[in-house]
């Protein structure tokens, strides 16, 4: 095994729970009232756009185009402010761990950036004296996944793909990665494996899934 592409959220941190708390301090801006704890979770993994028409049909408030992004722009205002906060404790258990176990049995470790914060995120966790690449560097329409490892160099048949994601999974396979799905059994089905947090993922496991695909 050679490289291994991680991505940032439900892998290394709670992204959702940073975003959610972006998303409360803009309300409270925006409309003079917080959003319900009980929100965050019917929130967890949609895009922007869908959590802004959560938001919106919350206050009951209609938005143009040119407000929704006015309002985005404003909230990735607030979440970078809240990305300030983090630090190594907001890693996720066992997170640490497997990238330094990575890192120890020189393995080239990659991080997807997904929303052009996740390299700060890196730094923030103290991660990034462990961690090769934060990226793709650039949107070139290119499958990410294939993006990451040439710039890696190395093979994505010598590659694993951690991710909770099924798209993200779907993904990285089209690219010839072994992949590692972190999370909901039924929905991460399509993966080479399956866990259900980071804290069940060891390194020996992850090199026996590889070697086992080639």
């Amino acid at each position: 095994m050679k490289g291994a592409i991680l991505n940032v959220n439900n892998i290394l941190v709670d992204v959702d729970q940073l975003q959610f708390a972006a998303w409360r301090d803009l309300a409270m801006y925006e409309y003079g009232m917080g959003l319900p704890g009980k929100m965050a979770a019917g929130l967890k993994g949609q895009s922007r756009d869908q959590v802004l028409d959560a938001v919106l049909d919350h206050f009951k408030q209609m938005a143009t185009p040119a407000e929704r992004q006015e309002i985005l722009d404003e909230q990735d205002k607030f979440y970078e402010k809240t990305l300030t906060t983090v630090d190594e404790t907001k890693l996720l258990p066992n997170a640490q761990q497997l990238v330094i176990s990575l890192y120890d049995h020189y393995v080239k470790v990659g991080v997807r950036d997904t929303d052009g914060h996740a390299a700060d995120l890196v730094k923030q966790l103290k991660l990034d004296g462990y961690v090769d690449l934060v990226g793709p560097e650039a949107d070139t329409g290119e499958n990410p996944y294939t993006a990451l490892v040439d710039q890696l160099e190395v093979p994505a048949a010598g590659s694993i793909a951690v991710a909770t994601g099924a798209a993200d999974l779907q993904q990285a396979a089209i690219a010839g990665l072994t992949t590692i799905g972190v999370g909901d059994a039924q929905e991460l089905h399509g993966a080479d494996y399956q866990v259900s947090l980071v804290g069940d993922l060891r390194y020996q496991m992850l090199e026996k899934v590889w070697e086992d695909k080639q």
